[in-house]
């Protein structure tokens, strides 16, 4: 199983809402690679900052890495999860998706992207089971939600005191919620602390279904 988590803009907790996800696959026994595109999951996750070739690096259009060096870059981190983190800030040259789509095909484990509000190809969209968008029921991530290719999953991050409904936000993307992850400020603690590890089963675990 793939899933790229994606946002149409930044403050939808699209990172949180991806790691805590491989957290949740990694801590049922499946072995799990989190890629991370945006830079941002060391953080979430209460892990150090790396310092070494990541994901950026892997993709570069010099590079002749194959699937299992994409693998022995990652850091191993809580049970049965590998971080692939960001590593160069850019990628030089031409991105090789189509080298990562056939390496998410390949690899006999669970991949699961964090790609933020970063371009999609076409090349990841055809390799991965699920694009999952994260939202809130914002009025201004909506309408950009709204000139979006419509994803395979909708994860409605619930903020109390919003005029839209979850509701709202399933007719105005025309598709169905696939869940509703109520936002408390346990989650906000729970990164701030680095405790997202360990609280991920507590704080997600009731809300997600692992597809």
């Amino acid at each position: 199983m793939s899933t790229i988590f994606m946002s149409p803009k930044g403050g939808n907790c699209t990172t949180v809402t991806a790691t805590a996800y491989a957290l949740l696959l990694a801590a049922s026994g499946i072995p799990t690679v989190l890629i991370d595109l945006c830079g941002d999951v060391p953080a979430a996750a209460g892990m150090a900052e790396p310092t070494s070739p990541g994901i950026n690096d892997w993709l570069g259009e010099g590079s002749t890495s194959d699937a299992q060096s994409l693998v022995a870059l990652g850091t191993p981190f809580d049970n049965d999860l590998i971080v692939v983190h960001r590593g160069s800030s850019f990628v030089e040259g031409q991105p090789r998706w189509t080298d990562l789509a056939q390496a998410i095909a390949t690899l006999p484990m669970n991949i699961i992207i964090d790609a933020g509000i970063t371009f999609i190809p076409d090349q990841l969209r055809s390799a991965v089971s699920h694009v999952t968008m994260v939202v809130k029921p914002c009025y201004l991530s909506l309408r950009r939600a709204s000139r979006l290719q419509r994803p395979t999953q909708l994860f409605v991050v619930c903020e109390e005191s919003r005029a839209l409904t979850v509701k709202d936000v399933g007719h105005v993307l025309g598709m169905p919620v696939t869940c509703e992850i109520p936002y408390t400020p346990a989650i906000s603690r729970a990164v701030d602390a680095g405790m997202l590890p360990s609280r991920a089963e507590q704080l997600f675990g009731p809300f997600v279904t692992l597809s």
